[in-house]
């Protein structure tokens, strides 16, 4: 078996920074484990089985789930809560798909963010959950297990070597710090200043969804800043595929509820600016996918 030097000797010659940068990452860093630790693949594939379950209640059955949700609900609310879930699906999904712990350096993160966040905003918002339902219990239980879970394994790995990182090349370490910068700053608002920044929204938001779905922007964020230095075309693929679900779903929602109730005001600039930052995160996960599927069409005519 070669080496992570062997292998990366194999590959076409880089500027000097980018090796300097790659022979630095790998002092004292542990070869990359083959397959996911089977803790964290249960943990992950019962977190897979409840998104796919609520995800799917909440965004195409939302009269169903809004009588059984743990709080109050409102159309845009219940199909915003099932894109966000069917868009961790899409990362966790990813991460068991792949068969191997490739992708851990992304999601996991991405997961301990998420994880936390939403925890923290239960626990600062209790008056919210009915303290007598078992629902309740479950919600706190089941973030509980996950959060300590992610920040286990995101210590767990970080001392491993991930093969194929690769500075990404021409725009992109900018575009990603950029968007990681915006969603960032989005996500902070609604999370210590929901009242102002809910009051942006694109629908009438309380604090305690805008501090909600804050989770969603910082967990982008952390993932667009991890790859804007150094990514893997797996890595590029799936935060794509992320991008593009939750900018399409989110989209497809608004269209769905509002063609009901009809309370957007579409003659102001600040909704459509708001559904085009939407529509531009699809749109550059959809060239992080074309940019993965081009870097491994170049590593098969490498190889041959």
């Amino acid at each position: 078996m070669n080496s992570p030097h062997t292998q990366q000797s194999k590959q076409p010659a880089g500027s000097s920074v980018d090796l300097a940068t790659d022979l630095a990452s790998d002092v004292g860093a542990q070869p990359q484990p083959a397959a996911l630790p089977p803790i964290l693949l249960v943990l992950v594939l019962v977190s897979i089985v409840l998104l796919i379950i609520v995800g799917t209640a909440l965004f195409c059955f939302p009269g169903f789930s809004q009588s059984r949700w743990l709080w109050p609900l409102k159309p845009f609310n219940t199909r915003f809560l099932g894109a966000i879930y069917l868009t961790a699906l899409v990362g966790l999904a990813s991460l068991v798909l792949s068969r191997r712990a490739a992708l851990t350096r992304l999601i996991v993160p991405m997961m301990w963010v998420f994880t936390t966040v939403v925890l923290m905003v239960s626990c600062l918002q209790l008056q919210q959950f009915s303290p007598g339902r078992r629902a309740t219990d479950i919600w706190f239980l089941l973030y509980l297990v996950d959060c300590v879970g992610a920040s286990y394994y995101w210590g767990y790995f970080k001392p491993y070597n991930y093969l194929g990182l690769r500075r990404l090349p021409n725009l992109w370490p900018t575009v990603l710090g950029i968007q990681s910068g915006i969603l960032g700053a989005y996500g902070l608002s609604l999370l210590f200043t929901p009242a102002a920044a809910g009051g942006a929204w694109l629908w009438p938001l309380d604090v305690f969804h805008a501090q909600l779905y804050s989770a969603i922007f910082l967990t982008g964020s952390l993932g667009s800043a991890l790859l804007s230095r150094r990514a893997t075309a797996a890595e590029a693929r799936a935060l794509g595929a992320i991008q593009v679900t939750f900018s399409g779903l989110v989209l497809l929602g608004i269209w769905l509820v509002d063609r009901e109730v009809q309370v957007i005001d579409w003659g102001l600039v600040v909704n459509w600016a708001w559904v085009g930052a939407i529509a531009l995160l699809g749109l550059i996960g959809l060239a992080l996918i074309g940019y993965s599927r081009d870097t491994q069409a170049r590593n098969i005519d490498e190889r041959h």
